[in-house]
This record gives C-alpha cells, structure tokens and sequence, in this order.
C-alpha cells in the first residue's frame, strides 16, 4: 500500500519520501537506502509483451534528503551509481552511457569525469506532485547486446529549485532520488534479451510454458507477471473485491483466470507455480491458495450469469455480437472479451 494517500500503491521507491522531498518534512536520516515493492498499472497491456514492464517489482532506492549542496550531492550520486554497476556488478563500462538535460552544466562534468558518454535530453525534468519544486534527472542507459537497443536502467533525479520553473531559484542544499529497478538490474548483470529470460523469472516462466506448449511464450509471461503481483498482494493481506486496492486484486486475479481458460493451462497448476516462486517467506501458502479459490468460484458464478446473457445475446443477434453488447457484458458481468473468444471456439 502506498504512503501516499492519492496512490493506491507505491509506484516507485521515490513515493515514501514526496513529504521530505516536497513538503518540507525533516526526515529521520539524510541519507537511505532501500528495496521497496512497488506495482503499477499504468503498462497493463504492455506486461509479458514488452520484456521489460512490470505490475510487481522491486525497486532499489539510495537518497539523499537535502543533506548538501549540488555539486557534493550530484558526485556523490553519480559516482556511487557508477562505482556499484562497474565495480560491484561488473556491467561493461562500453555498454553504459547516460543521458542528460542540455543546460545540467554540473551533472556533464561529473560524466565526463567518469568518462561516460552522454545524450543530451530536454525532457530530463521533474517537478514535485505540489508544483513547489523542480530539478533535472540523468539516467544511466545499457545497451542490450542482443537487439543494441538502448535501456534505461538508473533513473537520477535531483530537485534543485523552488517553484516550478528550471534554473531560475536554485536552492542551497538539494534533494536526490537515486532508483533502479531490480529486474533490469540482473537483465543487464546476465546479458539476457529481456527481463523473462533473467534469473528472477526463468523459472516460472519455464514452469507454466511446459504445461502450455502450443501456447505463446508472451501469454507464460504475462501469466507468470499477473502471478507474482497476485500473490504479492495477497502476501500483504489484500482480498480481492470491488474497491480500492482490493479491487485491482481481483482485476488481476481474474485476467489470470482468463488466460488459463485461452491457454488450456488449469488454474490450480497457475496458482501452485506462482504461489511455489513468489511466496514470501513466513506467509502460509495455503492462506493464498485459500484466497485464489475463493476467488475463482466467485468468478466462475459471474461467468456463468455471463455466459447465459452472451447466449440471450447471441440469439437475438443471429451470431453476432456488437461493440455495445461486449461493453455491456464486461460492464455488467464482468465478461471480459477474451472469454467470449474462448466460448465462441
């Protein structure tokens, strides 16, 4: 759960620290570090597809809350950033360059310094949830050997100024939030093409794909990453229902069910891989596989009402369904549309 009252979740290790950061909170300690569960939605449809968005992830955080000013702040940032992926990772200096925001004069010297090539980009901005406060980010970017595409693998953020326009009242000490996905962080550490071939999900995704075959592998990736989200919120104490947090549960929780139904994979063997991987330690697993049962009969007795209703539909029809009823079945019975192609086969 977010600290955040406006979020539901924590959508990033940053979120914790919006009061210090932007509403002049005095934190416990000026420098943290962190491993915080974040998961968000707003690349639902990209998940198992783009090989490198997530729902669950784990986000690794190193802050410094106004302890100094900018120079001292952005070196020891950076430099920090740059001795743990080339010293204690051991990434390849070749595959690392950053981007930075054209008129960061501060942040080009220290890369250059380090001897980093740099990408000029405007759009390295940030400004606090309130408008009180702005700054520039840089980014750490690693080239997949694989397709030589360029990923974004340590985001920087440093806010520098009052109010909401850059460069014009520059504060005497500033804040930085330094983060890193853990999934990309072993993606690059293992040289793999995406994220599903790294050590955090091979399993999983090589656990559901035998079971499914025929099937895609993107469809065993989504499943797999709807598994892990599942069975982190549930770990947490989350019941799936219509409000709140509790309803995204039960969105994801039902988008896996569909996708057992198209994939022909039963729905016990998807709870038993994801509970089997993504289980934290000291929660019961039977207290999870209690709550995806639950879940399931709940929805096969919505789908059922569904079912019945698409028939009616299809009747009335003459074998074809419009854009409205589709919308009425989901908005009515929860019938996604992946369902009625399953029972059209």
């Amino acid at each position: 759960m977010s600290a955040n009252p406006k979020l539901l979740f924590n959508i990033s290790g940053g979120v914790v620290f919006e009061d210090v950061i932007g509403q002049n909170v005095v934190p416990e300690f000026r420098r943290v570090a962190s491993i915080q569960n974040c998961l968000r939605t707003d690349g639902w449809q990209k998940i198992g597809f783009s090989g490198r968005h997530h729902l669950a992830f784990e986000m690794l955080g190193h802050f410094s809350l106004y302890e100094g000013g900018e120079r001292e702040v952005k070196s020891l940032m950076i430099e920090s950033a740059w001795r743990y992926l080339t010293q204690c990772v051991g990434l390849n200096r070749s595959s690392l360059s950053a981007t930075v925001h054209p008129q960061d004069t501060a942040t080009q010297i220290i890369w250059s310094r380090l001897g980093v090539p740099t990408i000029a980009n405007d759009k390295n901005i940030t400004i606090t949830p309130l408008r009180n406060r702005c700054g520039v980010r840089t980014e750490v970017m690693w080239q997949n050997p694989h397709s030589q595409a360029l990923m974004e693998l340590w985001n920087l953020v440093f806010t520098q100024f009052e109010g909401d326009t850059l460069f014009i009242n520059p504060m005497k000490k500033i804040a930085a939030d330094s983060g890193m996905g853990l999934d990309r962080l072993v993606t690059a550490a293992e040289c793999c093409s995406n994220n599903y071939e790294n050590s955090n999900w091979k399993s999983v995704i090589e656990a559901l794909t035998v079971r499914m075959p025929a099937v895609k592998t993107t469809l065993a990736c989504r499943l797999a990453d709807l598994g892990k989200a599942s069975v982190l919120l549930i770990s947490q104490g989350l019941v799936p229902s219509n409000k709140a947090a509790a309803y995204v549960l039960r969105k994801i929780v039902r988008e896996a069910y569909v996708v057992c139904l198209q994939t022909r994979l039963p729905f016990d063997n998807f709870c038993s891989i994801s509970v089997a991987r993504w289980c934290p330690e000291g929660i019961a697993p039977n207290a999870v596989f209690q709550v995806f049962a639950e879940e399931m009969q709940k929805f096969e007795s919505s789908l059922e009402r569904g079912r019945k209703e698409y028939q009616r539909l299809l009747i009335r029809n003459q074998g074809e369904l419009t854009a409205e009823n589709i919308e009425y079945l989901s908005s009515t019975f929860g019938y996604p549309r992946a369902s009625i192609e399953v029972d059209s086969k």
